[in-house]
């Protein structure tokens, strides 16, 4: 997978050690708006955590599990976080989250990331399948979904668990025939 994927607005680049400061104070400036739909941004979430995230995340990304990469504007700042994630090996299927911080969301950069990803993963890849699994109520990112060209297929009862809840969630896919 490329570390590096340059969109019209943005720049998707691979975590790097250096990001870490700046994807801190994006989550923590934008805590209220994507709290809800994020079970590790609790009362927990510190400098560390996000230090051990991205170590986490070089790990995946060199065992071909995970591929996640900032969300940078021309100028280099931190604008969101989205992420390829390789959930089923034997079938080529895969799934992808993202957020964005609240200073950058409503500006079509989200939908512009996700396609991005998406065209420079799922032909690339061999992927069969990347979905979307959205928590019912988090309708900015069901938005983000559709405006990318993402599928609808069905909502599953109890799906997700968000705070220790079961939810139910819409599910968005893109196949190589879409």
């Amino acid at each position: 997978m490329l570390e590096k994927l340059p969109g019209k607005n943005l720049v998707l680049e691979r975590l790097k050690d250096s990001d870490s400061e700046s994807i801190y104070q994006a989550v923590v400036s934008s805590k209220k708006e994507i709290s809800p739909w994020l079970n590790w941004l609790d009362s927990s979430y510190n400098k560390q955590s996000c230090d051990d995230f991205i170590r986490l995340q070089k790990i995946n990304w060199e065992s071909n599990l995970e591929y996640t990469y900032s969300i940078k504007d021309p100028s280099n700042q931190i604008m969101g976080m989205i992420g390829l994630h390789i959930f089923d090996l034997q079938n080529d299927v895969a799934s992808i989250g993202y957020w964005m911080n609240t200073e950058y969301t409503g500006k079509g950069l989200c939908t512009e990331a996700l396609m991005l990803l998406v065209e420079n993963s799922l032909i690339p890849l061999n992927l069969i399948r990347i979905e979307l699994v959205i928590a019912i109520s988090n309708i900015a990112s069901q938005k983000v979904a559709r405006k990318a060209g993402a599928t609808y297929e069905a909502e599953i009862k109890n799906r997700l668990r968000l705070n220790g809840s079961p939810i139910s969630a819409q599910i968005y896919s893109f196949c190589p025939s879409n």
